[in-house]
Formats: C-alpha cells, structure tokens, sequence
C-alpha cells in the first residue's frame, strides 16, 4: 500500500512538470509568477518546521545530526548551484551570445532536484502516511513556478516547445527513480531519519536561496502586500492541511 502511494505521487509530481510548460506557453500564468512563488515558499517552510524536523527528530535523530545534516545539505546545494553557475559563465558569456548549453545545465540539475524529491517523498510516506501526503503537497507547489522558470530557460536556450515537453517529462521521472531506490533501501539501511533531514535542508535551502530572493526583487508596494499574503497563505495552507488530516 505505501509503495503504491509513493508510486501515484511521484507520478502526480511528474505531471506537474507537463502541466507547468503547458501554463507556461499557453495561459499567460508566467505573469503571476510572483504569487505563486511566495506561495511555494510558505508551503516549502511549513511543511520542514511543522512536520518534517519534528518526525525526523520522534524518528530517533538527536537534534545535534538533524542539525548537522541540515546545514550540510545546505552546503551542498549551495556549492552545486555555485559550480553550475561559475561553469556555464565561464563557457559563454552569461548575458550575450549563444545559450545551448543552459538546457543541459538545466535539465540536469531539474532531474537532479527531481530524482530527491522521489526521496524525499519515499521517505515522508514510510514514516507516515499522513506527513507523505503533506510532502507531496509542498513538493506539488513548488514544483510549479520551477518547472516555469524551467520552461523560460530552455526557451531561452532555443529548444522548440516538443523538445521542451519531451526533456521535461524525461527529467521529471526521475523523481520515481529516487523514490523506488528510497523505499527498497532507506528501510535496510536505517536511513530514514538521515533522508528526512536532507529533506529539510532541502526545502529550506530551495526557500530562502532560490525563492525568497526572487521576491525581494519586487519594488511595487501592492505587489510585495500580495506576495506576503500568498507567503502566509502557504503556512496556513499546510497548517491546516495538518489539522484536517489529524495526527
């Protein structure tokens, strides 16, 4: 049963992807990307306070590794997106001339990304069901103004839209990868705490180093009001998906 949930979730956080590009060119959502990023970063920090840090702690972690393994990942990710960066700079220049080489780079961080929410996602459900279904709602709403900002860059890169879509959907599977290596694994290895707070360090570096700033980019007063609206609303969302769904 809990493999067939982690199967179904990935797959809907697969769809996403799909679902995002399509937005992406056809409704103009690329607009109000600003929403929905606030959004994803509420959720994103609710989800790791409110329930992911407390269960990797009753999971048995003591709070000196939960804390170590937190900033670690956070390092990590940090010096992941660094070298990328640095790399695709030094190859061409970052604001003129030619920009293929930032599909590569961009799909293979997006199937990167993808194949650890599969992870994260296999481990949440394996402890509890119910902080699965939570996990899969913060993964589902960042997931969308990524895969946005995903769809701008590979455009920006010059592939067609087919291309776009194929890539797309190809890199996002590997979120099933992760999550079938998780469940098969995480369990005899006795991982799952360790998983649980990669996953927080996770989600708290994707808020404050890729979302947040985007927001404080904003400069219009009505707009900052709405993206802090949209920030809370993400905390409450998950709050109270955690009250309705009980303990």
């Amino acid at each position: 049963m809990i493999l067939f949930l982690i199967i179904i979730s990935t797959l809907v956080v697969s769809l996403i992807s799909v679902l995002a590009i399509f937005l992406f060119f056809q409704t103009g959502m690329y607009k109000k990307i600003g929403g929905l990023i606030s959004l994803a970063a509420g959720v994103l920090l609710a989800v790791t306070w409110l329930d992911i840090v407390p269960e990797a702690l009753n999971e048995g972690l003591t709070p000196e590794n939960l804390g170590l393994t937190v900033l670690m990942t956070i390092l990590i990710l940090f010096l992941v997106e660094t070298i990328f960066h640095w790399h695709h700079c030094q190859h061409d220049n970052c604001q003129e001339g030619k920009h293929h080489h930032l599909a590569w780079f961009n799909l293979f961080g997006d199937g990167l990304h993808n194949f650890v929410d599969g992870v994260v996602l296999a481990s949440a459900f394996m402890v509890d069901v119910r902080l699965g279904f939570l996990t899969t709602v913060a993964v589902v709403v960042h997931e969308i103004p990524q895969e946005l900002s995903d769809a701008g860059v590979l455009s920006f890169a010059g592939l067609s839209i087919k291309k776009i879509y194929f890539y797309n959907f190809l890199f996002a599977i590997t979120a099933i990868l992760g999550a079938t290596l998780a469940y098969f694994f995480a369990g005899e290895w006795q991982i799952t705490p360790i998983l649980l707070a990669i996953a927080a360090g996770n989600f708290i570096y994707l808020a404050m180093a890729d979302l947040i700033p985007i927001i404080h980019h904003e400069t219009d007063s009505k707009k900052i009001t709405r993206q802090t609206m949209w920030f809370v609303a993400g905390i409450v969302l998950i709050w109270a998906m955690g009250m309705v769904i009980g303990e």
